[in-house]
C-alpha cells in the first residue's frame, strides 16, 4: 500500500515528529510504501512550509498518488498565533483535504477548546466530521473532542507507543555516568517544553515541600515558543530552581538520545501536567520502563501503565514524590503552602484556551482581540462587495446589458428568468455568507463600532469599476473615498462595547 503521512520530521525537534519516525518505520517494516510530507526543516521525502494549509494543499494535490493519506494534526504544526485570517486558510484547506475521499485520515495528537463562533474553529469541526477517520491515542480524547466541538466522528483508538531511539540501552549507572550525575540518592527528571500546561512550577514546589535533605529534581526542557508568558515563565523556572538545593535546571533543547539518557537516569519522571491529551514524554518512559508521578488529566488517566502513579491534586502529587524520594517523614498537608518564594506566574486574565495560540493570553490582548473583530468585519464587507458585483453581473445577463428589462406584469416568467441564472445564485449565496459572518460580529461588538465598515462596499466597488471594468472615475468620488476611509479609521481606534 502507498501511504502519505503529513506530520512534523526529525531532524525537526518536537514529539510529534518523534512519532512519526516511529510510525513510519513501523508502516515501512510492514511492507508498506511510505511517503512523509515534512516541513522544510524535516528531512521528508516531500517538503513545503505548514503554516497557512500549504500542507494540506500539497498533499491534495498528492493525494491521487496514494491509497491512504494520514495526516497528524496538532495545532501549532499548522496554524499561526494572532493571525485571523491565515487560521480560517487553514481549516478551509484541510476540510479540502479530508474531501479528497475516505482514504483521508487524521491522527489527533492535540486539538484546542474551540470557539465556535470563530469561522477557522467552524471550518474545523465540519473537517473533523468529514475525515474518513479521526484517530486519537485515548478514549478521553475522542470523547472531549467531540463535547468540544459538538461533533461526531468516525473515530478509532491508536495507542501513543514510541521506540528508544537506540537499540542498546545502557544501564540507570551508565546513563548517569554519561550525564555526568553523581552522588548519592534518588533523582526525579520533569522533563518536555517550558510551558505553564506542563506544570513545571508545581514539580518544583511538591520537590520543596516533599524533600527533607535527601534527593535531586532535573528539570529538562526549552521554550518551543518564545512568546512574552513562556519566556517569563522559563525565567520564573530558572530563579526558582536556584533557590532550591538539590534542584538543577537544563535549559537548552535536548536530542533525542540525550532525552532517553534522562528518561533511564531517572527513578521516576514527573508529569504534573495541567492540561494535556496524551504524552509523548510518558510513552517514551514506558518505552524505557521508568516509572512516572502523572496528574489525572486529559488521556493520561487511560495511558498509565502499571507501575506509574496517578495523582488528582498538589495533596498527592506532593505525596507521590515524598514516596519516590524515600523519605519517612510524616506527610504535613500545610507543608504545600509553607514552601516559600514560589514560582511568579503571569497573571491569567481571560479564560486560557490553548498554548499554541495566545491570541487572547499574552500582553496586548485587548490589541489582538480587537484586530480579529476588525478581520472578521472586513471578511464581511468583502463578501458584501463580492456579491454586489455577482448579482450585477448575473442581472446583466438575464436582462441582456438591459435591452430586456424585467417586467413585474408577470411575476412568474421574471422569477424563472433571475432564479435560473447561476451568477444571481451565486451572488445570493455570498450575501449569505457575509450575514453569517455578520451576525458573529455583532454578538461581539456594538452596532454603532460595525457598521460604519459596511461603507467600505462602496470603496470596493468603486476600485472594481476602475481597475476592472476600466470606467472613469472622477476625482470627487475618489476625495469622497478618503473622507469614508478617514472616518473608518477613526471608528476603528474607539472602544468597540458588546
Amino acid at each position: 500500500m502507498k501511504i502519505l503521512v503529513v506530520s512534523s520530521y526529525p531532524p525537526r525537534p518536537c514529539g510529534v515528529g518523534a512519532y512519526t519516525r516511529d510510525q513510519v518505520a513501523r508502516l515501512r517494516t510492514e511492507g508498506h510504501e511510505v511517503t512523509v510530507l515534512s516541513p522544510l526543516d524535516g528531512e521528508g521525502e516531500e517538503r513545503a512550509a505548514f503554516i497557512g494549509g500549504l500542507a494540506f494543499r500539497r498533499a491534495a494535490r498528492l493525494a491521487p498518488g496514494f491509497d491512504r493519506i494520514v495526516v497528524h494534526f496538532q495545532p501549532s504544526l499548522y496554524y499561526a498565533p494572532r493571525r485571523p485570517f491565515s487560521k480560517m486558510i487553514t481549516s478551509v484547506s484541510l476540510w479540502w483535504l479530508v474531501g479528497r475521499g475516505p482514504n483521508v485520515e487524521l491522527l489527533v495528537h492535540e486539538a484546542d477548546p474551540p470557539e465556535l463562533w470563530r469561522p477557522d474553529y467552524f471550518i474545523l469541526r465540519l473537517a473533523f466530521k468529514r475525515a474518513g477517520r479521526v484517530w486519537f491515542h485515548t478514549e478521553a480524547e475522542r470523547a472531549a473532542l467531540e463535547r468540544d466541538y459538538r461533533v461526531r466522528v468516525r473515530a478509532g483508538v491508536m495507542p501513543h507507543v514510541v521506540a528508544p531511539v537506540s537499540r542498546v540501552r545502557p544501564s540507570k549507572e551508565e546513563a548517569r555516568r554519561r550525564l555526568g550525575i553523581d552522588g548519592e540518592g534518588s533523582i526525579l527528571v520533569c522533563a518536555g517544553f517550558l510551558q505553564r500546561s506542563k506544570g513545571f512550577d508545581r514539580a518544583l514546589e511538591a520537590f520543596a515541600a516533599a524533600r527533607r535533605g535527601g534527593g535531586r529534581l532535573f528539570l529538562v526542557g526549552s521554550v518551543r515558543e518564545p512568546t512574552t508568558e513562556t519566556l517569563d515563565y522559563a525565567r520564573g523556572l530558572a530563579d526558582r530552581s536556584r533557590e532550591l538545593p538539590g534542584v538543577a535546571m537544563i535549559e537548552r533543547f535536548v536530542s533525542d538520545e540525550e532525552f532517553d539518557l534522562w528518561v533511564i537516569a531517572a527513578d521516576e519522571l514527573l508529569l504534573p501536567y495541567r492540561r494535556s491529551w496524551s504524552s509523548g514524554v510518558l510513552a517514551r518512559a514506558h518505552a524505557l520502563g521508568t516509572p512516572s508521578i502523572v496528574t489525572r488529566v486529559g488521556g493520561l488517566g487511560e495511558q498509565v501503565g502499571p507501575t506509574d502513579v496517578v495523582v488528582d491534586d498538589e495533596v498527592g502529587l506532593i505525596r507521590a514524590v515524598e514516596q519516590a524520594l524515600n523519605i519517612s517523614a510524616s506527610f504535613a498537608p500545610e507543608a504545600v503552602a509553607s514552601s516559600s518564594s514560589p514560582v511568579v506566574m503571569p497573571p491569567e486574565g481571560e479564560r486560557r484556551r490553548s498554548d499554541w495560540d495566545p491570541e487572547l493570553e499574552a500582553p496586548g490582548a485587548r490589541k489582538e482581540g480587537r484586530k480579529v473583530l476588525i478581520g472578521l468585519i472586513l471578511v464581511s464587507v468583502l463578501l458584501a462587495a463580492l456579491a454586489q458585483i455577482t448579482l450585477k453581473h448575473g442581472m446583466n445577463q438575464v436582462t441582456s446589458d438591459g435591452t430586456l428589462p424585467l417586467s413585474l406584469g408577470s411575476p412568474l416568467h421574471t422569477f424563472r428568468r433571475v432564479a435560473l441564472n447561476l451568477a444571481v445564485v451565486a451572488g445570493l449565496a455570498t450575501f449569505v455568507a457575509s450575514a453569517a459572518v455578520w451576525l458573529i460580529v455583532l454578538s461581539r461588538v456594538s452596532l454603532s463600532f460595525a457598521y460604519p465598515f459596511a461603507s467600505l462596499t462602496y470603496v470596493l466597488i468603486l476600485l472594481f469599476d476602475r481597475f476592472v471594468m476600466h470606467e472613469r472615475v472622477s476625482g470627487i468620488r475618489y476625495a469622497g473615498v478618503a473622507l469614508i476611509v478617514s472616518g473608518i479609521l477613526l471608528v476603528s481606534r474607539t472602544h468597540q462595547p458588546s
